[in-house]
């Protein structure tokens, strides 16, 4: 499966792009297809030109809240795929903004590897439902 990661920091980067091979290894799957993009322009370019399983997405990368751009991309072009918001704004004003438009799950900073684990287990839930119809 490929995953796009959108964030600005190296280090979430790789502790995310980590935590996919892993949890994939340990469920005996192939090791998923990871990207990341780190600002708003980038994750809309490859967005348009190639198709991903699931993202992982944070709110805040150059500016205040502009990952808000891509989810509202994703779900106006590709409402199937599973978005999930990882993140260390936890304030309810924009957990609200954010649940209006209907990421698959919401995740405060820091990951762990159960996380991750379940987010997996949704993309791969929803993967097998979208071959299947």
């Amino acid at each position: 499966m490929r995953c796009l990661i959108v964030e600005d920091s190296k280090v979430i980067i790789q502790i995310i792009t980590q935590l996919v091979r892993n949890v994939s290894f340990e469920n005996h799957a192939d090791y998923d297809s990871v990207t990341h993009a780190d600002n708003v322009p980038q994750a809309l370019n490859l967005l348009s030109k190639k198709q991903f399983d699931y993202i992982f997405l944070d709110l805040n990368l150059r500016e205040e809240l502009d990952g808000l751009q891509v989810l509202e991309y994703v779900r106006k072009q590709q409402k199937n795929i599973p978005v999930f918001i990882v993140t260390g704004d936890n304030n309810i004003n924009t957990v609200k903004q954010v649940i209006k438009l209907q990421p698959t799950d919401y995740l405060v900073k820091p990951v762990s590897k159960m996380k991750i684990t379940r987010c997996l287990e949704k993309a791969k839930m929803t993967h097998k439902l979208n071959i299947t119809v």
